[in-house]
């Protein structure tokens, strides 16, 4: 690749970089996802209940779901069930703690979960349609899954700018693939958890420090393992790469792990 490219990859990097931190659009919402297992026929709405009244409903749920509450339950988010989706996304309010799920049939009978609690942001629970017990893998199940995207599209973009800057996959793919799993447990187990458990804000402040330390763990991997072309180079490779995977990469947590959970 010519310099001038080069150059033209390093600010596209650091312009997407600048990207994330100007717009929370793509980052982690506070979200739930609601899968219905055992015997679903007949469901026409889902809802998430709290203790106390929401202030500021959307929308007003049907009466048939409302009037069938428990006392001291009140809807905070409700939507229609589409038997097609593995799972419903909840994802307009700040959800009630606890909170419980009401499942509304076509005969107006309805189904209330025991409690459940909501730990980490973008988690999956299942609901049992038959007995309503409600169930979730946890918070490492949310992490892992976080990992996965987040490594996969990491692989990809890296892999793509490697080639633009001239180096064979081929001849690199031994620390090309060591580094980056190790880079991205550490961001998954630090920025990524942060993502999580706590607010965005606080860890998009943590993201800078995380983000430096990774940037010269990598610059110095892959100044030493990396073959073909200057020192120089795979510095500049290894700073552009971990700039735009890692911006990317932020602003695509939140569509990938919904395709994956629906």
């Amino acid at each position: 690749m010519r310099k001038p490219h080069r150059y033209l990859l390093c600010l596209l990097a650091l312009l997407t970089m600048l990207t994330v931190f100007a717009s929370a659009n793509g980052l982690p919402r506070s979200s739930i996802y609601i899968g219905i297992a055992g015997l679903n026929d007949g469901i026409t709405h889902v809802a998430v209940l709290g203790s106390e009244p929401y202030s500021r409903p959307l929308s007003s749920p049907p009466e048939a779901l409302t009037a069938a509450l428990p006392d001291g339950w009140y809807v905070w988010d409700w939507t229609s069930y589409d038997p097609i989706k593995q799972a419903m996304l909840f994802s307009n309010v700040p959800y009630p703690e606890p909170f419980r799920v009401a499942v509304l049939h076509e005969d107006n009978t309805l189904l209330v979960t025991d409690e459940a609690e909501h730990t980490v942001r973008m988690q999956v629970f299942t609901v049992n349609a038959e007995t309503g017990a409600i169930s979730t893998l946890g918070p490492w199940f949310s992490l892992f899954k976080q990992f996965l995207c987040t490594f996969v599209f990491t692989l990809l973009i890296e892999s793509v700018m490697l080639r633009g800057f001239g180096f064979k996959l081929r001849d690199n793919i031994g620390p090309f693939l060591l580094v980056n799993l190790a880079t991205q447990i550490l961001m998954t187990l630090t920025y990524g958890r942060m993502l999580l458990n706590d607010d965005w804000g606080q860890a998009i402040f943590w993201a800078f420090a995380i983000e430096a330390v990774i940037s010269i763990i990598e610059s110095l991997a892959y100044a030493r393992f990396l073959r073909g072309h200057t020192r120089a180079r795979r510095i500049t490779y290894a700073i552009t790469a971990n700039l735009a995977s890692f911006a990317i990469g932020a602003l695509l947590i939140t569509p990938i792990y919904t395709a994956l959970a629906l």
